[in-house]
This record gives structure tokens, sequence and C-alpha cells, in this order.
């Protein structure tokens, strides 16, 4: 009898370990923080009545329950993208029912791998739709104007369709930040050397946007932190090195475009539509954002309105103190409002709803912009463009803990 129940306690743990190991993978591909990673394997290992010792990493994950010891698994293969948010919402409700105990670690497994079988909910059309509205969208916020609009959708097309066309192929997809910004630059220099358009470098940055790491460079410095040295600073370098092979691949587009650099990289950010458009800016992202990232159509209000509240908490603080306290502010009320929305809703994750609100903020595009003043020997410029950056990141990441704090109450008790 003893045998039996050795045996079957045994194989309980197995599976447990399973599923919380494959759970860890798939959170990790998604983006999300080492230290919620932690926290959520933790708290369901405790509704199974079973203590765990969890080490987690962004490329690698352990875990020990009793006796038993997994193997260093590899968590996920850094590659630009994450996983499509529909999948997420529903690996986080899966989360809500291991939480509650109302699933077997088996069946947990079995629906975990469901889940990331998974299609895109809108295929290769939505994404190319979907990428030309976010470049749009973006455009619309940083510098909106009719040129830039124009210059917005056409180039978003094009990497729209180098997105496509890389579905699937995960060597492409390693490389195809250099490729998307080699591609696009030298076409919009060329146009540029022709005539037949007139502007900036600071142009590309709406077409780029996608691939600037802004969400990791904040989340590798939140995690900082919060303790997490190791995670934190494997993120920021991450990032750092997808800013430099993006500017590689903008310098040779120069290159290749035979024009003078001294005159690329002076941004004019002149309102030429009118004061509603940052406004459109706001609803035309986040519509290419449905498309692109494949959101659910319940989660969508949620994202809506995180958006608006990240954007006019920023628009606020730049108003009354100044850039960083704007970054602050938008950061600290999307995190707050993200995880009531996810306690009061249970079904839309905060991970989820506060995701895209990270492209409202801007900081990798203001990265870009340093380094590419760095290269061009304005070194004064980009010195204080890198400090600019560097603070704007710390800003929303202190956001982003403050609001952590803040909301943990709510995180420990389910509120009616």
């Amino acid at each position: 009898m003893e045998n039996n129940e050795l045996r079957e306690n045994e194989t309980s743990q197995n599976g447990l370990m399973e599923f919380l190991t494959e759970l860890g993978k798939a959170l990790t591909a998604s983006g999300i923080s080492v230290v919620d990673i932690t926290s959520i394997l933790e708290k369901i290992a405790i509704a199974y009545k079973t203590k765990t010792e969890i080490l987690v990493f962004p490329t690698m994950i352990m875990i020990k329950i009793g006796e038993h010891e997994s193997a260093p698994l590899n968590a996920a293969n850094q590659k630009p993208g994450l996983l499509p948010l529909n999948q997420v919402s529903e690996i986080y409700e899966l989360i809500y029912k291991a939480e509650a105990g109302e699933i077997s670690p088996i069946e947990g497994k079995k629906c975990l791998r469901r889940i990331l079988l998974e299609k895109h909910q809108f295929g290769s059309i939505g994404i190319l739709i979907g990428y030309i509205l976010f470049s749009v969208g973006i455009g619309l916020l940083l510098q909106p104007t009719p040129e830039q609009l124009l210059v917005s959708g056409a180039l978003g097309t094009i990497v729209g369709l180098l997105l496509v066309l890389s579905r699937g192929r995960t060597r492409f997809l390693l490389i195809l930040p250099v490729i998307a910004a080699l591609i696009v630059s030298s076409i919009f220099l060329y146009s540029i050397k022709i005539g037949l358009i007139t502007g900036s470098v600071a142009m590309l940055l709406p077409a780029l946007a996608y691939f600037l790491p802004g969400a990791t460079l904040t989340t590798g410095m939140f995690e900082l932190a919060y303790g997490e040295i190791i995670s934190g600073a494997s993120r920021v370098i991450y990032g750092a090195a997808i800013l430099f092979l993006m500017l590689f691949g903008v310098l040779v587009g120069i290159q290749i475009a035979g024009i003078a650099p001294e005159t690329l990289f002076v941004a004019n950010t002149v309102n030429g539509l009118g004061w509603w458009a940052p406004y459109l800016g706001v609803i035309t992202f986040a519509l290419g954002m449905y498309l692109l990232m494949s959101i659910r159509n319940k989660d969508m209000p949620w994202v809506i309105l995180i958006l608006y509240i990240a954007f006019f908490g920023q628009q606020l603080g730049n108003h009354f103190v100044g850039g960083f306290f704007g970054a602050f502010t938008g950061s600290l009320l999307m995190a707050i409002s993200g995880t009531i929305i996810e306690r009061r809703d249970h079904k839309t994750p905060s991970f989820v709803s506060i995701m895209p609100a990270f492209w409202i903020l801007v900081p990798g595009s203001l990265g870009f912009m340093s380094l590419a003043t760095f290269v061009n020997q304005h070194y004064f410029a980009a010195l204080s463009d890198a400090t600019v950056v560097a603070m704007t990141i710390v800003a929303i990441s202190l956001g982003l803990l403050i609001g952590a704090v803040i909301t943990e109450p709510l995180k420990e008790r389910e509120i009616i």
C-alpha cells in the first residue's frame, strides 16, 4: 500500500514538474518578466500543495519538487516578436484555473499544448494590414504630417510583407530587424536623394518600431530594480544589441543610397495635421495591434482603454512637470489600471492589456536616434540623447515597479 502511494505521489510530482516547466517556457516566450513568471509558478505549486524551488532566467528554467529536480530547460529562443496575444490570454485563463486547483497538472499540460498550437486569428492578410495601421498610428503620434503618413504607410507595407514572408522561418526571424532596416532605409533615402520626398531619418521610425526593443529594455530595468540582476542585465544587453543591429542596417542603407548622412538626423516634429492627430493615432495604432498581435475581441476594449490611459498620463506628466515624469506617470497609470482590470474582469490579463502601451511610451525609438547621432559623429548630441533614453527607461520601469507595489493587495484576493 505504501509503495503504491509513493508511486502515485512520484507520478503526481513528475506531472506537476512537466506542467510547470512547459508553462514557464511559454510565459518566457511571451516576454513576461521572470519576477512574474516565478510568482505564477509558485502560486500554482501552492495550489497543488507542493513545495517547490524555482529558478527562472530569460533563457533557462530549473524546478525542484521534493527530491526531483528538472534538468536545465532552454526556456525560449530570443527572437523578434512575441506569442500572439490571443494565446497569451488563453494561457492566463489556464493559469487562473491552475492557481485555484481546478485542473490537474496532466490536463493543464494538454490544454497548454493545445493553446500553443492555435494559429494567428487573422492570418497573413491580417498581419499585413495590421502592420500598416500600426506604422501609420505611430507616425501620427511621433510626427503627424501628411508626408510622414505617406512614408509610414508605404514603408510599413514593405515591413509587413517581410513579416508575412518570415512566418515559420526562425532563422530568418533572427536577422529580420537588420534586413528590414536595410531595405526600408535604402528605399527611403534614395527617394530623398532623387527629390521624391523630403525629410529626416526619423521618418523611418514608425515603419521599424515593431523591432525596437523598448519593452525588452524596460522589462530588463524592472527586473534589475526588483533584484533579478542576471535576468535584467541580459535583457538590457539583448535590447542594446538589437538597436545596434538595426543601426547597422540603416547605415548600410545610407551607403547604398549614396546620400550625405549629416543632413539626415534633424527630426521635424511639427504637427501638420491638427491637435486631433495624436488621438486618432492611438486608435489607429490599437486597430493595428488588434490585427498584428491577434488580440481577442473581448480583450480589445480594455487594450484601447489602457492605451489612452498611458497616453493621457504621459501627456499630463509632460505638461505639468516634464518628459521623464510623463513617462513615469503613463507607466504607473497603465500598470495600476491593467491590474485592476485583470482582477475585476479576470479574463483580460494585465500583460495583454498593457503590452501594446509600451509603444505609446516609445523609449526604443529614442534609443535608435541616439545611436544614429553617435555614428554621425554628433558625440555631444548622442550623449545627451542616450542619457534621455536611459532616464526614460528608468522612469517607465519605476512606474511599473511602484504600480506593482500599489496593486499587490489586489493580487492576494479577488475583487468582487
